[in-house]
């Protein structure tokens, strides 16, 4: 059995946090919780306000009612991200039908990560404000015809870029922000592993997205395969989303309903600027420089150490069904321990699995160790900046607050590669690069302890 707490700030008349739609059984006093006072249940308020003490109920319940919902989040959070790995198949067959240049294939996917740069906070904002399910249920359709209008290319750049500077921007409607704020309110007991479940969605894409277009480019040639695709992967989620994927935030009910409005801009700005958004978004952009650039450039860097090519593509696929276990392991964990301690082991393995791919030599027991702790580390990442998004942020603002710090995970993932492959080119090798990395990963480390959670601080007159 578990109870769920809420919190009211008096000046913005808002829940910062939100428990089960269940009859409260008391309020605690005010005084109860200044300063940080416990209750019966070993639980506390650190910073004034009004606890409100729910109706207790089972842990499995959780799963049970919110099974559903959580089995369409996993479905539609992988549509956006398809495009991504889908584009690697139709290379060959864009180069033959218009003479163009892999760079030239690419293009309009590297515009895209700048259009979903600018529009993951602006989304996030929106998520905030609206019911989520009126922002998946046409990003679904919107990104499945987006797809399909592919199979309408010609050798037009210009339209080339557009498609897809299209499909970027009906794929942020649909982005993993808008399923994982539904996600992160339906669960309170299992929030940090429901998380993790949901995000292990992203995988889908990472494995399926390339077999699925090879199959529909051998099957009915690459413009029809466009359409398939675009049909292959939102019809579910269309389908699961229409069935399950219901918001019942506060935020989601019409105006006249809901128990607040959403924090004002000035608060707003004051969240985005304190010393705990500050950090994790710093954290984020170091460690996310490396990270990407080390999933990308693994394989060759295992090459370079002397390993033949099948080998070290099979070695560095590890890499990927490794960061599956470590989003769930590492969600399981945050559940149970405390929030430092798991922050500081993602941060560990990092650092160890660059230090060990950093030793020279054709070691495969080394090689493979390595390709398994960084795995663990990357999926980790994804997980922890999540969950901490969830958990020391106010509810109301997950959307704008996950969003942003997706931004910056963008931005990272577009320089960590290019910055990688410089500093290969200036030394011949990449021990450099993961000695850097590993020094990364302790900077990360310190950002992420011990981050107070973020509050909207009442007036003065209340």
């Amino acid at each position: 059995m578990h109870y769920a707490l809420v919190w009211n700030n008096s000046r913005s008349k808002h829940w910062v946090r939100k428990t089960w739609p269940i009859p409260l059984l008391r309020r605690l006093p005010r005084d109860a919780a200044q300063g940080g006072k416990r209750d019966q249940l070993g639980l506390q308020c650190a910073d004034p306000g009004h606890w409100v003490l729910s109706a207790p109920q089972p842990a499995r319940s959780e799963w049970a009612a919110n099974g559903p919902l959580l089995l369409s989040a996993i479905v539609g959070i992988p549509v956006p991200v398809a495009m991504s790995y889908l584009l690697g198949q139709f290379m060959v067959p864009l180069e033959q039908e218009f003479g163009w240049s892999r760079a030239q294939a690419s293009v309009g996917f590297s515009i895209s990560l700048l259009l979903g740069f600018i529009a993951s906070p602006l989304v996030g904002r929106l998520v905030d404000n609206f019911n989520a399910r009126l922002l998946a249920l046409p990003g679904i359709v919107l990104t499945g015809f987006a797809i399909a209008a592919f199979s309408l290319a010609t050798p037009s750049m210009a339209l080339w870029i557009g498609m897809w500077c299209v499909v970027s921007l009906v794929g942020s409607i649909v982005s993993p922000t808008v399923w994982l704020a539904v996600v992160s309110s339906a669960f309170v007991k299992n929030r940090s592993f429901a998380i993790s479940i949901t995000l292990c969605g992203m995988s889908l894409a990472t494995m399926l997205a390339p077999i699925s277009a090879r199959l529909a480019i051998d099957a009915f040639g690459w413009r029809t395969a466009w359409v398939a695709l675009g049909v292959i992967w939102t019809a579910p989620a269309l389908v699961l989303a229409l069935l399950f994927f219901f918001d019942r935030r506060p935020a989601a009910r019409p105006k006249a309903e809901r128990p607040a409005e959403t924090i004002p801009k000035p608060a707003l700005r004051r969240v985005l600027l304190s010393g705990t958004f500050i950090r994790m978004a710093l954290a984020l952009l170091t460690i996310g420089l490396a990270g990407s650039a080390f999933g990308l450039h693994l394989a060759p860097a295992l090459m370079d150490k002397g390993m033949d090519g099948t080998l070290a593509a099979s070695i560095a696929g590890l890499f990927g069904l490794m960061a599956i276990v470590g989003r769930l392991a590492l969600g399981a964990m945050f559940d149970r321990l405390g929030q430092t301690a798991v922050t500081t082991g993602v941060m560990a393995l990092f650092a160890i699995a660059a230090i060990i791919l950093a030793q020279p030599g054709t070691n495969l027991a080394l090689a493979v160790t390595g390709c398994v702790v960084l795995g663990l580390g990357a999926g980790g990442l994804g997980v922890v900046v999540a969950c901490l998004a969830a958990r020391l942020f106010p509810g109301s603002i997950f959307g704008v607050v996950y969003g942003s710090l997706m931004s910056i995970s963008t931005l990272a993932a577009a320089i960590g590669p290019l910055a990688v492959s410089a500093l290969h080119d200036a030394t011949k090798s990449y021990t450099l690069a993961f000695w850097i990395g590993a020094g990364i990963a302790v900077v990360g480390a310190l950002l992420l302890a011990k981050l107070d959670p973020v509050v909207i601080e009442e007036p003065a007159g209340n």
